[in-house]
């Protein structure tokens, strides 16, 4: 049972089809941002697909239901986006322990930082499978169908393919 959960948002372009989206001014896109919980080992457990405009630390009640899966997940990692009052509070809900992994202010340029390249690997893994670069999908209930089938034959691959 997993004890370590590492919550991160992509944001993605859109096709013009019908269907919220919304713009990220950080990105400079219109799109929808997905919204990921997986393990220490990069499995994902929970995720969801919001609108682009909505702000990272407000995505988190959109995985309420993934993570009343898994109970035993004690110990949230987040980047600087989630340094929210609703973050710990959404962490305190669920019974877990918040923690925020960031630069130090004198880093410049690309560091890695502490397991957030584990969600970033993740990310890019979803990205391998045929037509998730874009969202195409007019629901967002079929976009986050999408992802979890996709999510699901990772696993399946990760299981037949031990390394």
């Amino acid at each position: 049972m997993p004890r370590l959960a590492i919550i991160d948002t992509q944001s993605v372009k859109c096709i013009g089809v019908r269907g919220p989206r919304g713009y990220d001014g950080a990105k400079k896109l219109v799109g929808r941002k997905r919204v990921v919980l997986v393990d220490a080992e990069g499995h994902v457990l929970a995720l969801a697909v919001v609108p682009a405009n909505v702000q990272d630390r407000d995505t988190l009640p959109a995985l309420d239901a993934g993570k009343e899966m898994w109970p035993s997940l004690r110990l949230a990692l987040f980047d600087g986006a989630f340094t929210a009052e609703r973050c710990r509070g959404w962490c305190h809900v669920h019974g877990m322990r918040h923690r925020v992994v960031e630069k130090l202010p004198d880093q410049k340029g690309f560091v890695v930082l502490e397991r957030r390249w584990v969600v970033e690997r993740t990310f890019g893994w979803l990205s391998h499978w045929g037509g998730l670069n874009r969202e195409r999908a007019g629901r967002l209930d079929v976009a986050t169908g999408r992802l979890a089938c996709a999510a699901s034959l990772m696993a399946a691959n990760a299981l037949n393919n031990p390394a």
